[in-house]
């Protein structure tokens, strides 16, 4: 009769592993285990509504990646950065939200070494995620315009 017990236990256990190991996890789920593997590295998840999607972000050292949550396995897409600089340089403050339909990242990113005083980034927006505008002087340009 143990035996017969020990047997029923172990079956259950492989059955319970198996359905675990080969269910596809929820987005919810995948978000959160993102958000565990990022946040001590100070990632952040945003999601919200854009052109009636739900879309997922992860904004990550100065680097804003939109989130597919349709396969087994979360991919980024880099769709933001800040603009280039040769040299070291070291995330100093970024944040993202959304606001009237957009959402919104600020990215500051500074030089290391020689002084360091030499900032980019500065404030964005999208509409859809994927094509992003900066603000400028001259007011809100596409990211390839603001660069020049």
């Amino acid at each position: 009769m143990a035996r017969f017990i020990f047997i029923a236990i172990a079956a259950g256990l492989v059955i319970f592993a198996s359905y675990s190991f080969f269910r596809k996890r929820s987005p919810a789920e995948q978000l959160a285990a993102l958000q565990k593997e990022v946040g001590p590295k100070g990632g952040v998840i945003f999601q919200t509504q854009l052109q009636g999607k739900n879309t997922a972000f992860l904004l990550m050292n100065c680097e804003v990646f939109v989130l597919d949550l349709t396969q087994d396995k979360v991919k980024r897409t880099k769709v933001l950065t800040t603009g280039f600089y040769l040299g070291f340089t070291s995330c100093t403050g970024q944040s993202i939200a959304a606001e009237g339909g957009y959402v919104i990242a600020h990215l500051a990113n500074r030089a290391i070494g020689a002084g360091g005083g030499n900032t980019s980034g500065g404030n964005y927006r999208s509409k859809d995620g994927l094509k992003w505008e900066k603000k400028t002087d001259k007011g809100w340009r596409a990211v390839e315009d603001a660069q020049l």
